[in-house]
């Protein structure tokens, strides 16, 4: 299956604020993930997809079928589109049971085979007469995730399935969608605006920003190589600073900011360009005295004075002020072991391939 959105919508509001979207990507039999911050047509976009919102212009294709094309005057109506949607709230239909909640959209209701799949698959047997009501939060969930796959759909749409369930459900669920993504293969689109859950589940990743699509690419890529600030910023890159280039060679650059720094080299880079560089939290080391320096951390060596501790249970946030104001994330153990505590003074090293260039534009 492959799935191809090219569309664009514009909403006005009451006191006539105007809202547009332009969405243009594909996937294969892959989970791409529309991650970005609430409001920025994430939502809207899969509403199109399902058939519920029209577009202005553009088309959505599914293998050799057209679900809309704007210039062909082609539109599919919801029913006729192969399409299974998991809602934010579930819609599971309160004065129904759970085995009338899965079968509501099959033409038959006595295919009993499916039923039985579908309760297999989710690990939802014994809740066949209950009522959503006396379900948990991850039950609901598993209930209308199997309504979105019994009639067999071309592409599955999930919006923020994991907003309203508790931690341990919703690590448990991320788990078994990843094993239901190996088993059926059909494109599944999936929105979150949290970052781990947008590194973690998705095979390739787009990035919204009010309307527009601002980078497409793998979870990789995008959290360690965004393409603007603002891209860097959604994904938790928050140390970035401004410099100027002062010289460049053939695989590493020099950077005047607070400091001068060094950097993988840059295509076409030239001296005196004005560029955003930045590093991840998790990518800056601590550096142990007395220790020697291997030649991987050897470079870039700065000082500063931490301000405050987050403890985050598995991980450790640390802000220092000096040469520069550098935020930090370690693994506990580490934090533990290096027995650090605001107002001590340390050097840390910013890896030289860890560091990524943004052109100003």
């Amino acid at each position: 299956m492959e799935l191809q959105v090219s569309i664009s919508k514009k909403l006005t509001s009451g006191n006539s604020n105007e809202f547009s979207l332009d969405a243009e990507f594909k996937c294969r039999n892959e989970m791409i993930v529309l991650f970005g911050p609430t409001g920025a047509g994430k939502t809207l976009t899969l509403d199109c997809i399902a058939g519920l919102e029209n577009p202005d212009a553009g088309y959505i294709r599914v293998n050799n079928t057209v679900y809309f094309d704007s210039e062909k005057n082609i539109n599919i109506s919801p029913q006729k589109r192969k399409v299974g949607y998991l809602f934010q709230n579930y819609a599971l239909f309160p004065h129904l049971t759970v085995e009338e909640n899965i079968m509501f959209g099959m033409r038959s209701r006595n295919n009993i085979k499916e039923l039985e799949k579908m309760l297999n698959l989710f690990e939802i047997h014994g809740l066949e007469r209950r009522y959503p009501s006396q379900l948990s939060g991850g039950q609901r969930q598993r209930v209308a995730l199997a309504r979105a796959l019994i009639t067999q759909p071309q592409i599955l749409l999930l919006d923020e399935p994991f907003s309203a369930i508790d931690h341990i459900t919703r690590v448990r669920l991320r788990r078994d969608l990843k094993k239901i993504r190996q088993m059926i293969e059909i494109p599944i689109v999936l929105i979150t605006h949290n970052p781990v859950e947008a590194y973690t589940m998705a095979d390739t990743l787009v990035v919204y920003r009010h309307g527009g699509i601002e980078q497409i690419g793998s979870p990789k890529e995008i959290f360690t190589k965004p393409k603007s600030m603002n891209v860097a910023r959604l994904v938790g890159m928050n140390n970035i600073f401004k410099g100027n280039v002062l010289d460049t060679r053939e695989d590493e650059i020099v950077i005047q900011s607070q400091e001068k720094i060094t950097a993988p080299g840059v295509p076409d880079l030239k001296i005196g360009e004005d560029v955003t560089w930045c590093i991840r939290p998790d990518h800056v080391m601590v550096l142990r005295e007395g220790r020697s320096l291997g030649k991987a951390v050897a470079e870039n060596i700065f000082s500063g004075k931490i301000t405050e501790i987050v403890s985050k249970g598995a991980t450790y946030l640390l802000f220092i002020d000096g040469d520069f104001n550098l935020e930090i994330e370690m693994p506990a153990h580490v934090f533990e072991r290096l027995c650090l505590e605001a107002g001590r003074t340390i050097k840390v090293s910013l890896k030289k391939s860890a560091i990524h260039i943004i052109r100003e534009c």
